[in-house]
C-alpha cells in the first residue's frame, strides 16, 4: 500500500513525488582543498557525537547522516520534513551545533 511505500521511503529520507537526485543535492558548497586539517577533521567528525536525544539520533539515521559534514549540508525543512523530526529536535540540533559554530545550510 502507499502507506508502506511511505514510510520505506521516509526510512531513506526520500518521500513519494520527490524529484531531486541526492547526489546531486548533497555536493559540498566548498572544496576539501580549502579546509584546514582542524576543518577537515570536524565535517568528519561522527554525529553520535553530538550526544543527541534517542527521537534526533534516529531521525538521523533514517536519514541516513553520520557524519557533521552530512549533517551541514541539510537545510532545517529537509530534517523537519523527516518522520518523528519536529521543531524540538531541530533546536537541540542547532544548539550542538552552535556549539561547534557549525550551523545547517540555510540557516
Amino acid at each position: 500500500s502507499l502507506v508502506e511505500i511511505r514510510e520505506l521511503l521516509t526510512l531513506h529520507g526520500l518521500a513519494i513525488g520527490q524529484n531531486i537526485n541526492k547526489e546531486q543535492e548533497l555536493e559540498p558548497t566548498f572544496a576539501p582543498s580549502d579546509l584546514s586539517p582542524e576543518e577537515r577533521a570536524l565535517i568528519e567528525k561522527p554525529v553520535a557525537d553530538l550526544n543527541l536525544s534517542v527521537r534526533a539520533r534516529k531521525c538521523m539515521a533514517r536519514l541516513g547522516i553520520t557524519q557533521m559534514g552530512e549533517l551541514i549540508r541539510r537545510t532545517p525543512d529537509e530534517l523537519l520534513s523527516s518522520k518523528n523530526f519536529g521543531v524540538t529536535s531541530l533546536n537541540e540540533i542547532r544548539g550542538k551545533l552552535d556549539e561547534l559554530d557549525l550551523k545547517l545550510r540555510n540557516d
